[in-house]
C-alpha cells in the first residue's frame, strides 16, 4: 500500500516558510551572471543568441580572472550553437555602448577588453 497520500504528521506543515527577499533589493543577486550585468546588456542586445554571447563572455571573464579575452568562432559554435555573425553583432553592439572595447589582431580572433573593473555598472 502506498503511504504517500495518507494524512498524518509529516513535519511539512510545521516547517517554517522560506524567507523571501524583495525583488531588486539585493545587488549581488545572481542569475548565471550578476543581475547588474544582465540589466546592463539586456537593452543593448537583440535576440537570444546575442544575449547568450553577452552572458558567455562575462562568464569567461570571471573564470579566467581577466579583463581581456578572445573567443574563437569554432568554440562559440561548438559550445552554444551560436554562429560568428551573432558573435560579431553582439560585440559591435556592446562596443558601441562602451561596455567593451575591441581590437582586431590580424586574422586572429578579436580581442575583447571589458571597460569595467568588476564593480557594479550603472544601468
Amino acid at each position: 500500500m502506498d503511504k504517500l497520500w495518507i494524512d498524518g504528521p509529516d513535519g511539512i506543515a510545521d516547517a517554517p516558510a522560506p524567507k523571501r527577499s524583495r525583488v531588486g533589493t539585493d545587488p549581488s543577486r545572481h542569475i548565471g551572471c550578476p543581475l547588474w550585468w544582465f540589466r546592463l546588456v539586456f537593452p543593448i542586445v537583440r535576440g537570444k543568441n546575442e544575449l547568450a554571447v553577452a552572458l558567455y563572455i562575462y562568464r569567461l571573464r570571471m573564470v579566467r580572472h581577466s579583463l581581456t579575452l578572445t573567443i574563437t568562432n569554432e568554440r562559440l559554435l561548438a559550445e552554444l550553437g551560436v554562429d560568428r555573425f551573432a558573435k560579431y553583432r553582439t560585440l559591435r553592439r556592446l562596443a558601441g555602448a562602451k561596455v567593451i572595447s575591441l581590437r582586431q589582431r590580424g586574422r586572429h580572433a578579436v580581442e575583447i577588453r571589458f571597460r569595467q573593473s568588476g564593480k557594479r555598472a550603472k544601468a
